[in-house]
């Protein structure tokens, strides 16, 4: 399973390396909005060799990465040694978290999973005297789902249940910042902006996401466990993903 993760390159003091890795612990930057170099700064401001978390999960569903994968974290005292922090942009004890948020969180998390071989995952306030990452994040939705199997292989045929989606048509997204992937399935990388059609350029984000709106020609259908996905010009979305419709 590949994942799309922007390196950051951040410089850091001095770190030590984990020798086990166990579980993931999930937490909200409490910051409507924030790079990665803007915690990489603020923790450096608490003394830190740098940014504690391993991952930053932006609303717009990019992840970047931020303290090396294979270093000891500094975001939850008494629990870094065996474990992985994945910080999500956004202050959840007052907002909701976009879909594109919870979905990339999911996939991380599926991804880290699977190459680790843990199952763990818990909220820092599980570990800490803490009300981090807030009562309106959605721990069962990111980490509930997030599962360490790969994609299952797709079918040839659409699915009989769900909506109905026919090659030759066209169709509108329903949600924004929609993924293309190469292939139909969580399990295929996404394509950034350079790599879509020119038309669809005019249509997607800099991080190549799709805008809501977006009329879409559909060439081809395939089904993956109850998802449903649609090849474009581009490459493949999901039509039809988690009982949810992003594309009509």
């Amino acid at each position: 399973m590949s994942i799309n993760i922007i390196e950051t390159n951040l410089k850091f003091g001095a770190l030590s390396m984990r020798k086990s890795t166990k579980r993931a612990i999930l937490h909200h930057a409490e910051a409507s909005k924030c790079t990665a170099e803007d915690i990489h700064r603020w923790h450096k401001q608490n003394g830190w060799s740098g940014a504690g978390y391993h991952f930053l999960v932006r609303k717009d569903g990019s992840i970047y990465r931020l303290r090396p994968e294979n270093a000891v974290g500094s975001h939850a005292k008494g629990s870094n040694s065996d474990s992985l922090g994945i910080c999500f942009e956004g202050s959840y004890m007052t907002e909701t978290m976009p879909q594109a948020q919870i979905n990339a969180g999911r996939e991380l998390l599926g991804y880290l999973k699977g190459k680790y071989g843990f199952s763990k995952v818990q909220a820092h306030r599980d570990v800490c005297s803490t009300n981090c990452p807030g009562t309106n994040f959605p721990f069962t939705e990111i980490a509930g789902v997030a599962a360490s199997a790969p994609t299952p292989a797709p079918t040839s045929t659409p699915a009989p249940s769900g909506p109905s989606y026919q090659a030759g048509t066209v169709y509108t997204l329903l949600a924004d910042h929609l993924r293309v992937r190469t292939g139909p399935g969580t399990g295929y990388a996404t394509k950034s902006r350079k790599k879509l059609t020119v038309n669809a350029r005019g249509h997607a984000y800099s991080n190549g996401t799709l805008k809501k709106g977006t009329r879409v020609t559909c060439k081809d259908v395939r089904k993956v466990g109850s998802d449903i996905w649609i090849k474009i010009p581009s490459g493949w979305i999901a039509a039809y993903y988690g009982e949810k419709k992003y594309v009509g």
